[in-house]
């Protein structure tokens, strides 16, 4: 399946939509594969993710505050804390815990189902 970025990126955007990887994020993965690289596990980093950043960028410009006041406004007031790049609950009730526990078996059922249009989704 010989592809180049642009080919690759149109391909990827037709499956994950927003989802799927910048430009530059495909040319930096094209350029590791020619030198040689076989894995596609990723590499350890120090940091936040980035994920966490840009949701935070992105409710900061929504409400046009900095992102430093929505990180104190969530973490302070509303209780949160990040998890896997998200603001979650920081105190979980015991059906919270049970709806997500039902809710991560239903995708599991469904990517044991169809994996392919799971994944295309």
């Amino acid at each position: 399946m010989e592809k180049n970025t642009v080919q690759a990126k149109q391909w990827l955007e037709k499956c994950y939509g927003d989802s799927a990887p910048s430009e530059a994020t495909m040319k930096h993965w094209f350029a590791d594969f020619k030198r040689g690289r076989r894995d596609t596990d990723d590499a350890k980093r120090s940091g936040r993710p980035n994920e966490a950043k840009v949701k935070l960028c992105e409710l900061a410009e929504i409400v046009k505050i900095s992102k430093e006041r929505v990180g104190f406004i969530l973490h302070k007031h509303l209780s949160m804390r990040k998890l896997c790049s998200k603001w979650v609950p920081r105190l979980l009730t015991v059906d919270q815990k049970q709806q997500r526990v039902d809710d991560s078996e239903q995708c599991l059922a469904m990517f044991k189902r169809n994996r392919p249009e799971f994944l295309c989704r």
